[in-house]
């Protein structure tokens, strides 16, 4: 009983702007502590406000009591607060509602977390929310170590897969780029790396909404199998190939009419290695294929030499790759 009466005590200090910051301290832990705990807390307190201290009527009279119950100093701390706590009960006949802040410490800014994945690695976070985000090579994930507001919000530079926890009440959203992907609990891809110039989103499940960042309008609503491609200050959505966006979850490739280009920058980030080209001799040339990432990068360069005309030679640790003349 003394400990709960020494937290009645705190309420009523807190309440009547008596208690010092050290008992703030305490009765914010303890607020924290337990569901229980904060009912209590409000029960009181709605007395409290119930009874109006405030008026007119009421302050003289709350300015009586404490002036009787101080000229009683043997009476023990405890009691005096607890005929406190009665008294606030039969001021309520007379009073009127008044709303006082609940004693908080300052807000603090949860710390930023970053996450960089090299090239030639990939790697899986688990957030505070209990979201998991599998990153692929060279590529990079800023977020908050805890998420304290009403919007779950990450930023993204690469590729990532997400799987969200759901929560109505707190949308999760990831910034890539010029875009924003908008979701409650869902699984989608994310590719926002910034040589390829393009931001590619693909639903696997759940719901998502695109918008242009800072825009308020004109969002892209997505279902489970369509893809979303920002390309030109454009968003056009198509139906999508799911394995072959998510393949590289499972440690595979996979490419479909790929351009030789991108077909080289990829597989820079996936093996971690320098491969020159010239540009214009590859302008359209396309590959197709799929790998299961236990390969090479020299194998690699063979399978794709079986259907491209092309040859490779390494020269002070980079790969040049050429095309042959047919």
């Amino acid at each position: 009983m003394k400990q709960l009466n020494d937290i009645e005590t705190i309420i009523i200090r807190s309440l009547d702007k008596t208690a010092t910051e050290q008992e703030l301290a305490v009765l914010y832990d303890w607020l924290k502590a337990s569901t229980e705990n904060k009912a209590q807390y409000y029960q009181i307190k709605d007395t409290w406000d119930a009874a109006g201290i405030i008026t007119p009527d009421t302050a003289s009279a709350w300015r009586q009591l404490n002036k009787q119950v101080d000229a009683n100093k043997k009476m023990p701390r405890w009691i005096i607060e607890t005929i406190k706590i009665a008294a606030v009960a039969v001021l309520v006949a007379v009073a009127t509602y008044t709303v006082f802040k609940i004693p908080q410490k300052p807000p603090v800014e949860p710390a930023m977390a970053k996450v960089v994945v090299p090239n030639g690695s990939q790697s899986t976070v688990v957030l505070a929310d209990g979201t998991t985000v599998r990153l692929n090579s060279g590529s990079e994930l800023v977020y908050p170590s805890q998420f304290n507001s009403d919007v779950r919000k990450v930023e993204l530079t690469g590729e990532g897969y997400f799987k969200v926890k759901h929560n109505t009440a707190h949308p999760f959203i990831v910034s890539a780029g010029e875009i924003d992907v908008k979701v409650l609990g869902t699984e989608f891809n994310v590719m926002a790396y910034p040589d390829l110039e393009r931001i590619e989103t693909t639903l696997v499940e759940g719901s998502v909404a695109l918008n242009k960042r800072g825009t308020a309008n004109g969002h892209i609503v997505l279902k489970p199998g369509e893809k979303a491609v920002f390309e030109n200050d454009e968003l056009v959505v198509t139906p999508a190939d799911i394995e072959l966006e998510t393949t590289w979850t499972q440690k595979g490739f996979y490419f479909q009419s790929t351009s030789f280009e991108e077909l080289v920058s990829r597989l820079e980030r996936w093996y971690d290695v320098d491969i020159i080209i010239d540009d214009e001799d590859f302008i359209d040339i396309t590959f197709t294929g799929k790998f299961r990432n236990k390969e090479s990068i020299w194998q690699v360069l063979d399978v794709i030499k079986m259907t491209t005309p092309i040859d490779y030679k390494t020269k002070e640790g980079k790969i040049y790759i050429t095309l042959i003349n047919q």
